[in-house]
Parts: structure tokens; C-alpha cells; sequence
């Protein structure tokens, strides 16, 4: 039996058939989607243990097949709904019945954790405004919904978190569709029992939900401690990224230059926009809705960086909108920074013309920065380091102290500027002709390789 996949339900989508289809799933045993000319409606069908009564052996007997309808596609995605199918044959199997358990929640009332997180979603972190929107929203429809959305949130048991995260651990490789992405393991269950927590939480202060315990409290203690990362590169490392992002073209050349010459996360000169930008005074502005801590960050721009990004706004001039570095003229954020370390590993192979050096990731980018600042200030540096790296201070001093330490801040990124560079810095020029310039464009103005 052939499994049903995501590419022939969107092609069931864009072209009906006449007359009605039934089509099975063929992975979860019982579940099919109905295809008709103005519908593609989920069913699963099972047999629950127990209700057929006992056997002269002692066995349980399952009882009449029940049809239980799932929703429609594509509100219900096919992962969803295997997911929320299994459940359903989990259930049946234990002798609860699926169907006396909907029918319950509808005469209690109860929320389920499918409508919990909906509402939580809606309520809550779209009327906060909250940036982790996407890491909330991504967690609740690949792991919690799929495997505890029918079940009631009041009733949640420990048990039953425990067992989502077991199966939430186990990665699962990249798909074929080009949206694809990998699935599971340690972080993403951390990250589901988190959201969980938190949607449970706030569902009973706000009145949806009656119980005062909270199912997934304390649930990080039973995963693998979390590793910090620790991964600084060389001098010589960091000059080899440098070189091999020449080569990479626009727009991932200049994010990986840009992110070595000011210490910014990959995300922060992913969604730049222009107005962030303020070349005249060497300074990019990150507005605080759009930052980490929730504070203005100034970092100052050495002359390389202003340079590299006068170039990119004179030859990607973002005709669709305002991000600075993106592949769809401005319209989104720079995004497959995955297949860009891929290239970008690829390329410093063929500089160094040696095996590739130890992995790495493009925020230990950030880190070899810090660090290597740090070795240049030495013990009592701490104070601007965290300065360059935006992080926030909630002493009593900060908060009474204004002063951005720009200056300071500048010194010392203009010094890591002039080391990244090396010998190059000498008044040599750097040529940006690598990275790509419109068809009949004149040739790319030349930048001054002068750090300081």
C-alpha cells in the first residue's frame, strides 16, 4: 500500500477530483483522508480493547469498529494527524475508549491540549508580541499537538509527558520536500517541555484550566545536562573564514565578514534592516522590539565594515523591501544559513588546501570575538566586553549610568579588525568583485583593507 505524502495531498488540493475518494493513509493503520470536490476530510478507524467483551480464555475482545472524524486538511497537517492518530490507537489498545473521551471533554467543557495551545498562542505570545513566536508556534504543531492534542489538559499526566519526550528525542532525518527540516533529539525536547510548561501554566492563571499542578514542571530534569559550547577559534582560523566568505558571494559572503568584525549574532544581521544603519556615524542601531535583551544596542562599525556595507546597499538595493542582507531582494530575512556552512566549510577547504578544520558554527563566531578581545584587554576587560556583545546590565550603576562606551568599544573592534586582517591591512585594498553585482553594473568600488 502506497503511504500518502505531502506533495500529493498539495497536488489533491490544487486540482479536486469529480467524485469522492478515499484515500489510506498507509503508515497509521485505520487513518484516511476522504477527498472530495470541496473537502479532504481525516477518519480513523479502530476497534477498542475490552469492549467485546472477555474471552473463555481470559482475553479481551475488541469490540465494533469506530469512525472517528479528525478534522480537514490542510488546517490538520498529515503529521498531525498521525500523530493524533496514534494516540487514538494508544488508547484503544489500553481499553479507553477515544470516542467516550470527546464525547467527556464536551460535556465537561474541558480544553483540550490542541485548543490550550491555540488559545495560548493567540492570547498570549501574539498579544506580547513575543519573537519567539516561531519557536513556540514550531514546537506545539511538530511535537506537543501531534502527540497530546485529544488529550484533555485538566487530566495530563506526568506519565504522559514523559513518554512525548522519549519520543521527541529521537531525531529524525531531513525529509524530501525543500522545506524540510531535521526533527527531534535533546534541544527540541527541551524546547517542547519548556513551551509546554509555560502554555500549562499560563492556561491556569488565566481560568482555562482548573488544575493547580503542572504536568511538565521540573521534566528538564529527567534529559541529558545541557553542553555548553565552548568552541573558539585560532587567530588563523578566523582569517580563514574571513577569506573562504569572500568567495561565497552575496548575501552569506558579507553576513560571515560582518558577524567577524562586530561580534553580532547570525540573527541580528539576518533580520537588519536599513534604517538600523547609520553609515555616516559608523554605527548600526539595534532598535530594543528588535533585539535579544530588550534594550537599544549601538556597535560601532570599523571603517572594513562600513566599506563592505556601503557596497552591499549600492549593488543589492533590496527592491521588495527593507533587510539588507536577504536572497529575496529585501522581502526576508536571510534565511539556510544550514546549506551556507556547508559552502562555507567547502570553501575553506579549497583556501587552505587542507583537510577541514574542527566544526564550528556561526555563533561561535561571536565568541571567538569576545575572546580574543578579552586576551587583548586582559583581567578588568569584562565590563566592555559585554558592552560589545549587547549583553544586558540590571545593576543599580547601569541603570543610573548612560554612557554607551562607544568610543571604547570602537578601540577595541578596530584593533580585532586590524588582527583578523593581518598583514592585508597594510593600505592594501580588498576586492568585493566576489560578491555578485547586477548584470551590467560597473566594477564594485574598491575597500580600504585600513582597520583602523
Amino acid at each position: 500500500m502506497s503511504k500518502l505524502t505531502d506533495v500529493k495531498l498539495r497536488a489533491w488540493l490544487k486540482h479536486r477530483p469529480a467524485a469522492s475518494v478515499t484515500a489510506p493513509d498507509g503508515t497509521v493503520p485505520g487513518l484516511s483522508l476522504r477527498v472530495g470536490p470541496f473537502t479532504m476530510t481525516w477518519s480513523l478507524k479502530l476497534r477498542v480493547t475490552g469492549e467485546g467483551g472477555v474471552s473463555k480464555r481470559g482475553h479481551q475482545k475488541k469490540g465494533k469498529a469506530h469512525r472517528i472524524t479528525l478534522g480537514e486538511y490542510p488546517d490538520i497537517t498529515l503529521d498531525a494527524v498521525r500523530g493524533i492518530a496514534r494516540t487514538y490507537w494508544d488508547q484503544a489498545k489500553k481499553g479507553v475508549s477515544p470516542v467516550k473521551a470527546l464525547e467527556n471533554a464536551a460535556t465537561a467543557g474541558g480544553l483540550t491540549i490542541h485548543a490550550l495551545a491555540e488559545a495560548f498562542i493567540t492570547d498570549y505570545v501574539k498579544m506580547k508580541e513575543l519573537r519567539a513566536l516561531r519557536k513556540y508556534q514550531s514546537a506545539i504543531d511538530v511535537h506537543i499537538v501531534p502527540h497530546l492534542g485529544t488529550i484533555l489538559a485538566d487530566i495530563l499526566t506526568r506519565d504522559q509527558v514523559r513518554e512525548t519526550l522519549k519520543k521527541v528525542m529521537i531525531k529524525r532525518a531531513r525529509g524530501e520536500g525543500s522545506k524540510d527540516r531535521p526533527r527531534g533529539g535533546k534541544e527540541a525536547a527541551r524546547t517542547t517541555v519548556s513551551v509546554l510548561r509555560m502554555m500549562i501554566s499560563w492556561g491556569g492563571d488565566e481560568g482555562k484550566i482548573t488544575r493547580k499542578d503542572n504536568p511538565a514542571s521540573g521534566m528538564e530534569k529527567n534529559l541529558p545536562k545541557k553542553k555548553r559550547r565552548e568552541r573558539v577559534l585560532e587567530l588563523d582560523e578566523a582569517q580563514a573564514v574571513w577569506r573562504a566568505a569572500g568567495s561565497l558571494g552575496f548575501p552569506f559572503g558579507p553576513a560571515y565578514q560582518l558577524m567577524l568584525l562586530t561580534g553580532c549574532r547570525p540573527g541580528e544581521w539576518s533580520r537588519c534592516l536599513r534604517p538600523y544603519l547609520h553609515l555616516d556615524h559608523a554605527l548600526l542601531v539595534l532598535p530594543a522590539d528588535a533585539y535579544k535583551s530588550d534594550h537599544v544596542h549601538v556597535v560601532p562599525l570599523v571603517p572594513v565594515a562600513v566599506d563592505l556595507l556601503r557596497h552591499v546597499l549600492a549593488y543589492h538595493p533590496g527592491e521588495s523591501g527593507e533587510y539588507i542582507l536577504s536572497g529575496t531582494g529585501g522581502a526576508r530575512p536571510l534565511a539556510g544559513w544550514y546549506k551556507a556552512q556547508m559552502r562555507m566549510r567547502r570553501a575553506i577547504c579549497a583556501h587552505t588546501g587542507s583537510r577541514e578544520m574542527k566544526p564550528w558554527t556561526p555563533h561561535d563566531l561571536r565568541r571567538t570575538v569576545a575572546t580574543r578581545i578579552a586576551e587583548a584587554l586582559g583581567v578588568g576587560g569584562e565590563q566592555l566586553i559585554k558592552r560589545v556583545l549587547g549583553h544586558s546590565d540590571g545593576s543599580v550603576t547601569a541603570i543610573y549610568n548612560r554612557y554607551g562606551y562607544v568610543k571604547e568599544m570602537r578601540a577595541v573592534l578596530t584593533q580585532w579588525a586590524s588582527d583578523l586582517l593581518g598583514n592585508e591591512s597594510g593600505g592594501k585594498r580588498h576586492d568585493l568583485s566576489s560578491f555578485t553585482q547586477p548584470a551590467g553594473a560597473p566594477s564594485a568600488p574598491s575597500l580600504t583593507r585600513e582597520a583602523a
